[in-house]
């Protein structure tokens, strides 16, 4: 079973879609663009009346000419020609000029100035005057282009700013979007490897959980073969001192395990067969093979041996080399000659 967790698979890149966060955009893009007509229309109102006032501005200064030159002059002619000089002077482009008088009955004026292309005949403002007991009605219309002009320019303009401003403004918020996206699918990517390595960890549980089981299984099985052996096993570390004896040498020797702990295994054998046991254990440990050795070992009454089949194995360590025995200790039913 695998058990590699830096082999996780790409879990694939997400399905296509929309950004999240899009209305947002799309709310700026359409209130960016109300705004933007309105503030333009608004703006072109404000222009138009504007230029309506100063057109009656000016309207009322050409009247006051007109008014301060009919009251200094008294000969009609010089009247006429010294205004019309002093009208042409003053007077503006886009707005044209016309006196008569009211004692005629004639269609030509007395004084006609400027000439309006596209005349805004609703537009025109008259005034009557009354000067030396004569009768004077001044009327002037502008050209379309002087009200109209300023108007449109002013619109277009706010109109242009607004939507230059709801563009940038869009555009930052398509960037979050986009942003927001790149985020998403990162998010959506780590859930998808997070899911992946929560199964691989649950696999791996089960995977330590068979091997426990299976080692537990091994551990249960070497006890039965050893109790069912009757054999005395034991590991023995570099110096020949018992580390771990089995229970069997309670039956076979008399003695508690426990109480042979970190105590040297020659102890136990005879003194006449210590010797012959110390070279099983160097032969064991000089050829790296199974050694076999008979003994008597001691019982716990001091009067009484057990005579015993020792075989040897040495165990090794790649770094460290040889780092301990391990052996067994099997009775002899009838002894054996020493």
């Amino acid at each position: 079973m695998d058990s590699d967790l830096s082999d996780i698979p790409y879990p694939g890149p997400r399905r296509p879609g929309l950004w999240p966060g899009l209305w947002g955009p799309a709310v700026i893009l359409v209130c960016g663009v109300i705004l933007s007509l309105l503030t333009a229309r608004l703006a072109s109102d404000m222009a138009h009346q504007l230029a309506h006032q100063r057109y009656q501005a000016l309207h009322q200064s050409l009247v006051s000419q007109v008014v301060i030159h009919l009251a200094r002059l008294s000969q009609e002619d010089e009247q006429l020609q010294e205004l019309r000089a002093s009208l042409a002077t003053g007077l503006q482009d886009g707005i044209s000029l016309r006196i008569d008088t009211l004692e005629r009955h004639t269609k030509k004026p007395l004084i006609q100035l400027g000439s309006s292309r596209h005349p805004a005949g609703n537009d025109a403002l008259r005034t009557e005057l009354q000067t030396n007991g004569r009768h004077w009605m001044v009327t002037t219309w502008p050209d379309t282009r002087m009200l109209a002009s300023p108007a449109r320019r002013l619109g277009w303009l706010a109109a242009a700013s607004g939507v230059m401003v709801t563009t940038v403004a869009m555009l930052l918020a398509l960037t979050l979007c986009r942003q927001a996206a790149r985020k998403d699918d990162s998010a959506h990517r780590l859930a998808g490897l997070n899911r992946i390595a929560d199964q691989r960890i649950t696999n791996l549980q089960v995977e330590k959980n068979v091997l426990r089981q299976a080692l537990n299984d091994s551990e249960s099985r070497s006890r039965d073969l050893v109790t069912l052996s009757g054999a005395i096993v034991s590991e023995l570390d570099e110096q020949g001192q018992i580390g771990f004896v089995s229970a069997q040498v309670a039956d076979v020797l008399g003695l508690a395990p426990s109480d042979l702990a970190n105590r040297p295994f020659s102890e136990l054998v005879a003194e006449p067969d210590r010797e012959r046991f110390d070279q099983c254990l160097a032969a064991a440990r000089q050829e790296a093979t199974l050694a076999r050795v008979d003994v008597n070992l001691l019982h716990r009454s001091a009067e009484q041996t057990v005579p015993v089949v020792v075989r040897v194995m040495v165990l090794k360590d790649p770094i460290h080399g040889v780092t301990g025995f391990r052996l067994s200790a099997i009775k002899i039913a009838n002894g054996y000659n020493g």
